[in-house]
């Protein structure tokens, strides 16, 4: 007579095997036809302390809504932020500008330039 399970045996968990009920949920057919995947691009910011910020984001966001992130997740006030790709000049594109259109990918490292000391 075959015993009941409780969850995965130690054997399972040594070989990589889980039960059924510990698996991430997946997405049904219909649910991806009905919606678009959302895709991110991780975008790097080395912040003036020398730290790096790995921050995901869509594609679409606006550049000023990502100063404003970045800016945040380094404890700065953003409106005296402004980010850079090389260190010496700041990115200045127009308000609600979306990262695509900046001409940023996925990976960049991008350099958050602060005024304050």
């Amino acid at each position: 007579q075959p015993r009941p399970s409780s969850g995965p045996s130690s054997r399972d968990a040594r070989r990589g095997r889980h039960s059924p009920r510990l698996r991430a949920p997946t997405l049904s057919t219909t649910s991806l036809r009905t919606q678009a995947p959302v895709i991110l691009m991780i975008l790097r910011v080395r912040t003036p302390s020398g730290g790096t910020l790995k921050l995901r984001v869509e594609p679409s966001l606006g550049f000023d809504a990502f100063l404003t992130q970045a800016a945040a997740e380094a404890g700065l006030p953003s409106a005296a932020c402004s980010l850079s790709l090389n260190r010496k000049e700041s990115l200045s594109p127009a308000p609600g500008t979306p990262l695509s259109q900046v001409g940023l990918a996925g990976g960049d490292l991008l350099y958050l330039l602060s005024s304050e000391p």
